[in-house]
């Protein structure tokens, strides 16, 4: 997606200069904690909206309509370091919706079929796409 607007260059610059370690420490300035760096408190969440729930309804505020605008998900994310949080941020988000939830599994072999070079040449799809294959995409 397109950086559109002067907010959006800064926003994405800052994250890249987050990322590449670029941006003072607190600790250099102040003498707190090394890792800790300045937010500018556009970013910040109020202190009432200090939880998960806060920063979904700050993030996504129209998170609860249904689902069928892609833009508004591409335009609307929360970003988190560990697999463990992206689980919670999701699960809270799953709660919170009206609609019926669906699983849907993945597989990891091939239907057989009859026809086909491989049927024809008598070799085995399980040797043509082995279970690691399916498991890297």
């Amino acid at each position: 997606m397109a950086v559109n607007s002067e907010k959006e260059r800064e926003f994405a610059k800052w994250v890249l200069n987050v990322g590449n370690d670029n941006l003072p420490t607190i600790a250099e300035e102040e003498g707190v904690n090394l890792d800790w760096i300045k937010i500018s408190s556009h970013m910040r969440l109020p202190a009432e909206d200090y939880n998960l729930r806060g920063l979904i309804r700050t993030i996504c505020p129209d998170h609860q309509r249904p689902f069928g605008d892609a833009m508004y998900l591409m335009q609307h994310n929360i970003l988190t370091p560990k697999n463990i949080n992206v689980d919670e941020v999701n699960n809270v988000i799953l709660e919170s919706l009206s609609e019926e939830l669906h699983t849907y599994l993945s597989t990891n072999s091939l239907a057989l079929t009859k026809e086909g070079a491989s049927a024809i040449a008598g070799i085995s799809m399980d040797s043509l796409y082995p279970v690691e294959f399916f498991n890297t995409l």
